[in-house]
């Protein structure tokens, strides 16, 4: 019988905690969180030309496009809304990776949309969410979405892909939309 051993799980918890990790092709990210707030998982990304996009809802803009595409460019594809079906549950969304070969940077972003139209104060705090990120390697990355400021963007976390390798770094940061639409390379995408 051969010997095995699981991978550890590395939980970012600070801010500017970063975790190389490796992965030949594919990355799964996973956002869960245990409130019936409607939490969103969006993702953007700069190429190494320069292009900016994002993956994220078809609901922000009514276009199945923004759903992303395995098959080609940007090879990223968000896979809708897993609500909670029981009381006490946790709701998921999801985003898979095929390929970030062309893409230099990509910020995992949570945003609480509902609150955000309706302008009204929010902390991630109070919807005990986490994001997970699982490489084909089995490297398995966790941070927290649990930041106590008061916002509607949370910045995760930004994967950097150079060729010294891929790195996730735990920005930990909230901000406004204002703030996300100036700092957040496609965050445009989904504002008016």
């Amino acid at each position: 019988m051969s010997e095995v051993t699981l991978k550890k799980k590395v939980t970012l918890r600070r801010k500017s905690d970063s975790a190389l990790f490796t992965f030949d092709e594919k990355l799964q990210i996973d956002m869960k969180w245990s409130t019936d707030t409607d939490l969103d998982l969006c993702l953007f990304w700069k190429t190494k030309n320069g292009e900016i996009g994002g993956v994220f809802s078809d609901g922000f803009r009514q276009n199945r496009e923004d759903l992303g595409s395995l098959d080609k460019f940007p090879f990223i594809k968000h896979e809708g809304d897993e609500f909670a079906s029981e009381e006490g549950g946790e709701s998921q969304e999801t985003i898979k990776i095929k390929s970030i070969d062309t893409l230099s940077e990509l910020y995992v972003i949570v945003l609480n949309y509902e609150k955000a139209i309706e302008s009204i104060p929010s902390t991630f705090q109070q919807d005990s969410g986490r994001v997970e990120i699982t490489t084909d390697k089995g490297d398995n990355l966790e941070v927290l979405v649990d930041a106590e400021e008061s916002g509607h963007v949370y910045v995760v976390c930004k994967i950097e892909n150079s060729d010294s390798g891929k790195k996730a770094i735990n920005m930990r940061e909230v901000m406004d939309l204002g703030d996300a639409f100036n700092k957040i390379p496609g965050f445009e995408l989904i504002c008016n």
